[in-house]
């Protein structure tokens, strides 16, 4: 029989994704000074059935040569910047897998071993080193150069550097991390190589490089503490920034879209367990991601000028001015990009990225002094929830109050303030009944985009008065202008006449978490 490899139980790790020609610089770092290097080579085939029947259930199953001996893997999903997968290991007698290993069973039901097929493979050299930054903890560095590779022949390069803890306390891990990040650009990476190989085989050679993801749905319950509810939202949130900053980079808008969505929940988090959190952490924290979000403004607003833009340019085709206006356009855009990319790509966002993986996978917000607040962190999130909605249920209802009569920074107030509570509802929903949380949601959601769109007519403006001839002694674009803005003055006041009805409906409607007859 052939024997088992002891189970590997859960992996704490931190991925790291370079570039190649940074390699060496890193390897040279004094953190490895006196340490020995043990490098080969690694082939690593992944097997699905035709219809991707283990992707589908978030397993990725390998076969892995290793000396004489083939080593089958099993592995989970991921959970959110460093890793914590399940793993299941065994020896098995060739390049093929055998289903029929203890403990596969329970993972893998009735699959029969015969569908499965070669999906893609990895194939990587492989350098590792075993680090001890103190005398409790041990680190396994492995630096990974190479490719995965299709059986059509497409291919993708990987380079990084992998991170994972063997003995000691998680901070210590990030802080080596922050360290080399410190001296080479780094950048998290969150996509396993079975992830980028699926996408691979299911979307062409950059099909990975520009998906999106939305933020999905985040598994609660009421008798979760609290501080557990809040390190899963935060972990929540972080894994959808992570998930579309490469989209981000690439130039597409979704992409931007999505980190600015992940980054407003992660404040709107901060915001609804403000009185939990230590005001310097939260201050920290919040400082940081405006900082984040700030880089990305400028990108988001102008693609959402063309989008409001491409009708007229549509109706008006042979309008040299709007054509230059077009062009005027498409440079801020540009060079908005170019500065989006270069925080991104900074140390900063980085280390930024990984003090937040720190703070939630060790629980920093209990560094603090026993209080009435703190001591909630221990409550079941469900016995807290409702009031923490009827916090912002209130300040929002409050705002709402004669929206005609409101002046432009307190109608942005509202906007921001039915916006957290959105987000709200949406990280607590799972504890509620979903039929009401449901029908709030998108009456919350109608609500939110007609806001927006105002806020969106008000920046046209604004923005037309950075493009150049936009002055109306200026003959170049100066009609240009005058036409997106009689274009979408129309619009203003349709959305104005609209936000009023459900505004009403919204004072009307009786919150789902308050009890019945209160």
């Amino acid at each position: 029989m052939v024997p088992t490899v002891p189970p590997a139980g859960s992996e704490f790790e931190v991925k790291l994704a370079l570039a190649p020609n940074q390699l060496n610089r890193l390897r040279r770092h004094p953190i490895f000074a006196g340490t020995r290097t043990r490098s080969h080579l690694i082939a690593s085939t992944y097997f699905d059935t035709p219809d991707f029947a283990l992707r589908r259930r978030a397993l990725a199953l390998r076969v892995r040569k290793e000396g004489r001996r083939y080593v089958q893997t099993l592995k989970g999903h991921d959970v959110a910047g460093a890793t914590q997968r399940p793993e299941w290991q065994a020896f098995v007698a060739g390049p093929a897998p055998d289903l029929s290993h203890p403990g596969l069973h329970e993972q893998l039901g009735d699959l029969d071993g015969q569908s499965l097929q070669p999906i893609f493979v990895s194939r990587i050299r492989r350098s590792t080193r075993l680090v001890r930054p103190d005398p409790a903890t041990v680190v396994e560095v492995s630096c990974d150069q190479g490719a995965i590779e299709t059986p059509d022949g497409t291919s993708v390069p990987v380079c990084e550097v992998e991170l994972e803890l063997k003995e000691g306390a998680p901070e210590v891990l990030f802080e080596m991390a922050r360290t080399l990040n410190r001296s080479t650009p780094l950048r998290v990476e969150t996509r396993s190589k079975a992830a980028r190989g699926y996408a691979l085989a299911t979307g062409g050679e950059h099909a990975q490089d520009v998906m999106t993801q939305r933020y999905g749905k985040i598994d609660l319950r009421r008798d979760m503490p609290a501080e557990q509810a809040l390190a899963s939202i935060l972990r929540h949130c972080l894994r959808h920034l992570l998930a579309n900053d490469q989209a981000a980079l690439k130039g597409d808008a979704e992409g931007v879209h999505q980190m600015r969505v992940a980054l407003r929940r992660l404040r709107a988090t901060l915001s609804l367990f403000k009185a939990m959190i230590p005001s310097e952490q939260r201050e920290w924290a919040t400082r940081e991601i405006k900082w984040v979000a700030a880089a990305l403004g400028d990108a988001r607003n102008w693609d959402v000028f063309t989008t409001y833009v491409t009708p007229i340019e549509e109706v008006f085709v042979a309008d040299h001015q709007v054509a230059r206006l077009h062009d005027s356009v498409q440079a801020k855009r540009s060079a908005a990009y170019d500065s989006m990319r270069t925080a991104l790509q900074s140390s900063r966002y980085t280390d930024l990225v990984l003090q937040l993986m720190t703070w939630i996978e060790t629980r920093g917000w209990r560094q603090q002094t026993v209080s009435e607040a703190s001591v909630q962190l221990l409550a079941p999130v469900g016995e807290l929830a409702d009031a923490l909605l009827e916090r912002h249920h209130r300040k929002s209802r409050k705002l709402a109050r004669r929206f005609v009569e409101l002046a432009p920074s307190d109608r942005h107030r509202l906007r921001i303030s039915l916006k957290k509570l959105r987000y709200a509802i949406d990280s607590l929903q799972r504890i509620y009944d979903a039929k009401s949380v449901r029908r709030q949601l998108k009456r919350l959601s109608a609500l939110q985009d007609d806001l927006g769109t105002l806020n969106d007519v008000a920046m046209l403006d604004a923005l037309l008065s950075e493009l150049p001839g936009s002055a109306a002694d200026d003959g170049v674009t100066a009609r240009a202008p005058a036409l997106i803005q009689g274009w979408y003055g129309r619009v203003r006041a349709e959305t104005e006449a609209e936000i009023g009805k459900k505004l009403g409906r919204f004072g009307k409607m009786k919150p789902f978490w308050r009890p019945a007859g209160a």
